[in-house]
């Protein structure tokens, strides 16, 4: 069988993994590290695996609704069910986009940017590649969220669009979980914390991490990795940190 990943647009990722495949989790973890690193070119980059060999394809692709089109369309012409999709799309910040500290900074245009990146693009790739996600496969789709994200757990504030962002995430993703059971018993739908990982996102807001919770790329693919190799369909919906916990919506 085939194993894939496969990235989308300017630091948006989409890691797909193909059908049972004995290289799965050497794959599946590399892209996913590459992912936390940043290190993903704005490609719709497919990687595919089998027990033979390895090959790689590069297909252009735009950001937004029209690559997880190009994305699927790609996909459908090598299998016909997926069973491990994780989209790591996010943004903190980036040219012209910092996490706000007072309500004045607030930028109506900015907030549906961060929006559309970190809450649309993995409901938005689920509908494309909907047909390859039904059934009675076991599947894991599963998207990355972060704890800021909690609104029973934000005690701080500040960051209004990428801790509301976030926060949508979960809601939509929760929202799949519940039409994709109908479609797929199997299906286990759940957002990811991937805890703080040591990259350019992360640098400028490093200073209160204890050092044992500023993990390497490597280590949190791993972890998130792990953690969905835990879970199953009764746990669809859910939001679970790097070390398997439940964190409260």
């Amino acid at each position: 069988r085939i194993g894939r990943a496969c990235r989308v647009g300017d630091r948006q990722w989409i890691s797909l993994s193909l059908r049972e495949a004995a290289p799965r989790h050497r794959l599946g973890t590399r892209e996913l590290q590459l992912a936390l690193r940043g290190l993903l070119v704005p490609l719709v980059h497919i990687v595919a695996t089998t027990a033979e060999g390895k090959g790689e394809q590069e297909h252009d692709g735009a950001q937004g609704a029209d690559s997880g089109a190009d994305a699927a369309a790609i996909i459908s012409g090598s299998t016909d069910r997926l069973d491990r999709v994780i989209c790591t799309a996010g943004i903190l910040q980036q040219a012209g986009v910092k996490p706000e500290k007072r309500i004045q900074d607030i930028d109506a245009a900015t907030l549906a940017h961060v929006f559309r990146t970190n809450a649309l693009t993995p409901v938005l790739l689920a509908r494309e590649i909907w047909p390859l996600l039904r059934g009675t496969h076991k599947l894991h789709f599963a998207a990355l969220s972060a704890r800021v994200g909690s609104i029973s757990d934000n005690h701080l504030g500040g960051w209004y669009a990428y801790r509301a962002s976030k926060a949508a995430l979960n809601q939509l993703m929760r929202t799949l979980s519940i039409e994709l059971a109908r479609a797929n018993p199997a299906a286990c739908v759940a957002t990811l914390h991937p805890g703080t990982v040591d990259t350019d996102l992360s640098r400028p807001f490093q200073g209160n991490v204890p050092s044992d919770k500023l993990f390497t790329a490597a280590y949190a693919a791993d972890c998130l990795w792990q953690v969905l190799d835990g879970l199953d369909a009764t746990a669809t919906g859910g939001f679970f940190a790097y070390d398997g916990s439940t964190i409260p919506y």
